[in-house]
């Protein structure tokens, strides 16, 4: 097997048979990728010995989160070593197992029957800057051997504080400079980014960070409330278009306007895409024709093909009370509703996470947000602000003529 250079880090510390191994590091350092490399070198080992067989966990914030990481990584590894085999993989309980029986399972911290279940022999829990502190400890104590855990450092929490000052544990760094499988184009993207001193504190450097000024909070949730529940619910879509290195998303929102609750849900993100596949996307993900999609009013263009194609496409507005600072009076208006966001919505959720106000080259805010992981949340601004924040006597046209800009009746 050709090993990462964090994963021979990682062995390396395996093999001192410490309680805790924890890996900390930027983006792309490959270190959920390490990691498995080494349980499955440990799994393969225990085969060929003819040793009893273990159980081992792979555990993240969502099932979700695990199938785009975690899993996909698995598999890879699997495959290009000639170790995988079709039929040794259960795909409804997401376990693979050995010809000595050994058991390698993911599941998520919202599965409390697997939390608070049978006791395992070896535990990765896989960025576990998103998971408390209290289901980390019932992993804990149901895990008769090794656990390694993973997190990008974007701020102090309970691994710093709890688990690396103990004795028995041992702490990995690593960077994007770790990672040889990174092709320049890669490298370059990262580095990009150095003038945010902050994201390259984190992101680039490895180093715990403080994520100050997020600009929303928000819940997780399992799905979206249907709409029978409470006639007064309105469903809306909104859509930041995208192509080469920003992505097109699409978001489904329920909203409680009476409440001011939003329930939200990712749909799309995806680079590359053209109009002629924003309708496919459309018509393959069921949407219906009568369904109000709220979108950049940036692009006519792509506005009216959509609307050619029978979609209720609907320019957004942009404008605010106030002449200047008109982003900033949106963001702040948005902040006042209560956000809930489903599970799935993963690329959504890392935007949430990292969705910040930008500061100058000595740290003070300014009054605007960083130009950065806000597609999903753009779509989400258009639709709520457009349908609701001109119905609160905001916006500067009327719906019926936003509706009607570009030729869409």
């Amino acid at each position: 097997m050709k090993l990462t250079r964090v994963a021979r880090k990682t062995i390396a510390a395996w093999k001192r048979h410490l309680r805790y191994i924890s890996s900390c590091g930027g983006t792309r350092s490959s270190k959920t990728f390490s990691i498995l490399q080494t349980f499955i070198l440990a799994i393969v080992e225990e085969v060929n010995l003819c040793k009893p067989a273990t159980i081992n966990s792979v555990v993240s914030e969502s099932i979700p989160h695990l199938r785009r990481g975690a899993i996909r990584d698995f598999k890879q590894i699997m495959e290009t070593e000639g170790l995988w085999e079709e039929s040794r993989w259960n795909e409804t309980q997401s376990t693979y197992t050995w010809q000595n029986g050994s058991i390698l399972e993911f599941f998520s911290v919202d599965n409390p029957g697997k939390v608070h279940g049978s006791a395992r022999d070896r535990l990765f829990i896989n960025e576990c800057q998103n998971i408390p502190y209290e289901i980390a400890r019932q992993l804990f104590v149901r895990t008769r051997g090794q656990i390694v855990l993973d997190y990008n450092p974007t701020h102090s929490f309970w691994l710093n504080e709890i688990i690396e000052a103990r004795p028995n544990c041992i702490t990995i760094h690593s960077t994007y400079k770790d990672n040889e499988f990174l092709t320049p184009e890669q490298i370059a993207e990262i580095e990009d980014n150095k003038s945010d001193s902050n994201w390259w504190k984190v992101y680039g450097e490895g180093k715990v960070g403080t994520l100050d000024g997020l600009i929303y909070e928000f819940e997780t949730c399992d799905s979206l409330p249907e709409k029978t529940e409470m006639d007064h619910l309105v469903e809306i879509q909104g859509m930041d278009f995208g192509f080469t290195n920003d992505p097109t998303a699409r978001v489904q929102v329920v909203a409680d306007h009476r409440k001011k609750i939003l329930w939200v849900r990712q749909r799309c993100y995806r680079t590359h895409m053209q109009n002629k596949h924003i309708i496919q996307d459309l018509q393959e993900d069921g949407v219906t024709k009568r369904m109000e999609i709220y979108a950049d009013c940036a692009e006519p263009k792509s506005i009216a093909d959509i609307q050619d194609a029978g979609f209720n496409v609907i320019p957004c507005d942009k404008d605010a009370p106030t002449k200047s600072d008109k982003l900033k009076f949106q963001l702040q208006w948005m902040q006042g509703w209560q956000l809930n966001v489903t599970k799935d919505s993963i690329d959504l959720i890392r935007e949430l996470r990292n969705y910040v106000w930008a500061k100058d080259k000595d740290g003070n805010p300014l009054n605007e947000p960083i130009d950065k992981f806000n597609h999903c949340l753009d779509a989400m601004r258009y639709a709520v602000w457009t349908r609701f924040g001109q119905k609160a006597g905001y916006g500067q046209y009327s719906f019926s003529f936003t509706k009607s800009r570009y030729g869409h009746n």
